[in-house]
């Protein structure tokens, strides 16, 4: 069965938003960082960065397991989503995005180190997460702009994208001005 990835840079509502549109439509999720922990998908910890190695092809394979042994529709959430390598399986990418101001405040409250922080919200500013996932998934691709919506507000906006009644391409959001 198809998929719908749910991604972008850490700060911009993926978990919190995934876990709502999951309940409303009742479909299942599947959340990568809680996979790669229990299924210890990855090679080591990046000390300087604090964050995981993911073993990306150990990952795409455990995906592409689960998404064979099921019949039904699933929601991929993580910032790793839009890399997994099973585009023929996914119907829709949801791409959230934030401006970097707004990003840096998320990522501050969550007391990430000043380098994780500057790293995330320059990925941010240059459409890192868009461009790939636009790179794999083509028209495929929506992107909802979180800095000023509440989380409700963002899983109404995704649930009307999944049900075909709002179309939001790529290429309308644009950061760059606001980081240099």
């Amino acid at each position: 069965m198809a998929a719908v990835i749910i991604t972008g840079t850490p700060g911009t509502g993926k978990t919190t938003v995934s876990k709502i549109v999951s309940k409303t439509l009742n479909t299942p999720l599947i959340a990568l960082n809680e996979l790669i922990i229990d299924k210890h998908l990855y090679n080591g910890h990046d000390d300087e960065k604090g964050y995981k190695i993911v073993d990306m092809e150990a990952l795409s394979s455990e995906i592409n397991l689960i998404l064979d042994s099921t019949d039904k529709q699933l929601i991929i959430e993580g910032h790793l989503a839009h890399d997994l390598g099973v585009d023929e399986k996914v119907d829709t990418v949801i791409v959230l995005r934030a401006r970097p101001s707004v990003l840096r405040d998320r990522l501050k409250k969550r007391e990430w180190p000043d380098s994780k922080i500057q790293e995330n919200v320059e990925a941010e500013a240059l459409d890192l997460c868009t461009f790939e996932s636009v790179e794999t998934h083509g028209d495929k691709v929506h992107e909802v702009d979180t800095s000023d919506l509440d989380v409700d507000d963002v899983s109404e906006i995704i649930i009307q994208i999944l049900n075909g009644n709002k179309q939001l391409p790529p290429g309308k959001i644009n950061y760059l001005e606001e980081l240099f």
